[in-house]
């Protein structure tokens, strides 16, 4: 024991450093920590969910989707921190960013992968109610991080899809709806675009950056070149989405999500500083396919209604 620190730490242990080393291989691969993989292979397990199972499911969804015969398994989670590369080449001309653009997607797609490997550990037919959050840190300047959460399920019969596991952002209440519409989810699909929109002449001008020095202009007017560069980075985004639906075979996306960012980034162009554009689209939705099948002629269950006068 040593007089100044107490008694001597443990030495390390052989067992969990191999532990921590297989966890950081699975990541590496796109996979989940083998802590969780044993967690959620012991449910898969007969009598492994013998306590009670997590879910962020409300009451309301809980109970329609019951009704429908889905019983909740766990909830399961996915997460990704990525490095965005270095860009360049786009201060000329306007356009998508391909290493912004990367990252992001890239991002998401490990989130959801390692979602999707948490409910096919478990051995679930379904992901209900996924939500997808960004990210950023102090400590990690330049990376982007999304995390995706959803409750996994086991599906009757007449809803699985044979030897796959579908993932869907649908509330419980809408994925009811669509089962009863005789409509069937196919998965998820998503994409962010980013696009570099460098000012031109007239822009510049328009906020005061001639190189005469002079003032901002004192006209109303649009910035025509700002506005088609939102316009491209949404048209990017949702010709990418669809196309995600088509190789599913979905026929159409609903719930379709967008979240728009924009903002300048000062640079010195021909010997003078000017303001461009950088925006940012996201989109996700749930892809979905008829199924005739699936039609309920059942209405749903009757809420009570209490008059509080």
């Amino acid at each position: 024991m040593s007089p100044l620190f107490g008694r001597r730490a443990p030495g390390p242990d052989p067992a969990e450093d191999e532990r921590a080393a297989r966890s950081r291989e699975r990541l590496e691969a796109g996979g989940i920590p083998v802590a969780a993989a044993e967690r959620l292979a012991a449910l898969a397990q007969p009598g492994g969910a013998a306590g009670p199972f997590g879910s962020d499911l409300g009451v309301g969804e809980f109970a329609l989707l019951a009704s429908l015969g889905v019983k909740p398994v766990t909830l399961v989670m996915g997460s990704s921190i990525y490095h965005t590369g270095w860009q360049t080449g786009y201060y000329f001309q306007p356009g998508e960013v391909p290493a912004l653009s990367t990252a992001f997607n890239e991002s998401r797609r490990l989130a959801l992968g390692r979602l999707l490997e948490e409910a096919q550990t478990a051995k679930a037919d379904a992901v209900v109610g996924v939500r997808i959050t960004q990210g950023a840190h102090d400590w990690a300047p330049g990376a982007v991080e999304f995390i995706a959460v959803g409750t996994a399920v086991h599906l009757p019969d007449r809803l699985r899809t044979p030897g796959q596991t579908v993932l869907t952002d649908l509330s419980g209440q809408e994925f009811w709806e669509l089962c009863a519409a005789g409509v069937r989810p196919v998965g998820i699909a998503a994409y962010t675009s980013v696009h570099y929109v460098p000012a031109t002449w007239q822009t510049r001008m328009a906020q005061g950056g001639s190189m005469f020095g002079g003032s901002a202009s004192w006209t109303n007017q649009e910035l025509p070149d700002f506005t088609q560069g939102v316009y491209d980075a949404r048209e990017t985004a949702m010709r990418r989405l669809t196309g995600q639906g088509a190789e599913l075979g979905g026929d159409g996306i609903v719930g379709v999500t967008i979240e728009q960012h924009s903002r300048t980034y000062r640079v010195r162009r021909g010997g003078f500083e000017t303001d461009d554009l950088i925006v940012t689209f996201h989109v996700m939705g749930t892809i979905i396919a008829e199924d005739p099948a699936l039609r309920s002629d059942t209405p749903p269950p009757a809420l009570s209604v209490l008059s509080l006068s």
